[in-house]
């Protein structure tokens, strides 16, 4: 029985790595189809909202000032850059640039924290620093051939993606519960999206059923899988398995989309996750008192479930 809940633990992870890796792919055919970016961003975060709310209310999750501050200053720039990132240098760029999140979280952590990066730390900002100047095609004279919009929208979504992260840990530090710290934001991101663009125009049909897959299958769904893994398998092994959804969306856009990344940024996409790997190796030594303890295993069965640190940090650690 252990064995089995492992494997779908396990599995459970995987898939929802590959989900999230699929976002870029979806953008890119919606908009190939006819759909815009910025009614395809508003419509994911819009769906997502209404689609989180049976969940909130069935643990009766509360609204916080911590979820709006997670909303407004991580979620919502998350979701606006990432996706006008695929839209202008492709999936598997965009996808390599958010996956840089990890290394701006040492970065902002020593600043905002107080964390000292150490040497584990510092060599991740170094890999993650080339790797970037690879896959922009800094080395080989290429980066002139991208979109320096998209570039400079693909690290902004790093840096938003730390921001989220960060934000959630101080929440969940200071008594705030795990699903008021990880589903309450996205509620609220829909309603900030929708405010901010202002779409000037219905979704058409192309839009519409792109945004109800982004929206249940990039976001909850994922999610769900996400806290499940929790559930059984320590939360630094699942960050681990989580390092499949940037290989599974270059992986997606070669095979989907023929987007295709030569030598250098091959290299560059390797440091990267390599770099987010000795990110999660470090945080896993030092919360290593906590890896083996039975209380990581996360139980949805209230709406303020005593959780380890590093179990509640990784269940509100994916958007």
């Amino acid at each position: 029985m252990l064995g089995l809940r492992l494997y779908w633990a396990t599995t459970s992870a995987v898939v929802a790595a590959v989900l999230w890796g699929s976002i870029g792919v979806a953008v890119r055919l919606a908009e190939g189809a006819g759909g815009s970016v910025d009614v395809l961003i508003v419509g994911r975060a819009l769906g997502a909202s209404i689609l989180s709310l049976p969940i909130l209310a069935r643990y009766r999750a509360r609204l916080t000032v911590w979820g709006l501050a997670i909303a407004l200053l991580g979620l919502a720039p998350l979701y606006y850059t990432y996706m006008k990132a695929v839209s202008l240098i492709g999936a598997a760029l965009a996808s390599l640039l958010l996956y840089t999140a990890p290394l701006w979280v040492v970065i902002l952590g020593s600043m905002i924290l107080g964390e000292r990066p150490g040497i584990g730390g510092l060599a991740s900002i170094a890999l993650g620093v080339t790797g970037t100047a690879l896959v922009s095609g800094v080395f080989n004279g290429g980066l002139g051939a991208l979109d320096p919009r998209g570039l400079v929208y693909g690290l902004a979504s790093g840096v938003s993606y730390a921001l989220y992260m960060i934000l959630a840990r101080l929440a969940q530090n200071r008594g705030v519960g795990v699903l008021e710290a990880s589903l309450t934001p996205v509620t609220l991101t829909g309603l900030i999206l929708l405010v901010a663009i202002h779409p000037q125009r219905p979704p058409n049909t192309v839009e519409l059923t792109a945004s109800l897959y982004l929206a249940g299958f990039t976001v909850i769904l994922p999610y769900i899988l996400h806290v499940y893994a929790l559930k059984h398998i320590e939360a630094h092994r699942v960050s681990i398995i989580s390092l499949i959804e940037p290989v599974s969306a270059v992986t997606l856009a070669y095979l989907i989309l023929g987007e295709r990344l030569d030598r250098a940024q091959l290299l560059g996409a390797a440091l990267i996750i390599t770099a987010t790997l000795t990110v999660n190796i470090g945080r896993q030594g030092k919360q290593g008192k906590h890896i083996n303890d039975p209380n990581n295993a996360i139980d949805l069965d209230g709406p303020n479930e005593e959780l380890s640190g590093e179990a509640r940090i990784a269940c509100s650690h994916k958007r």
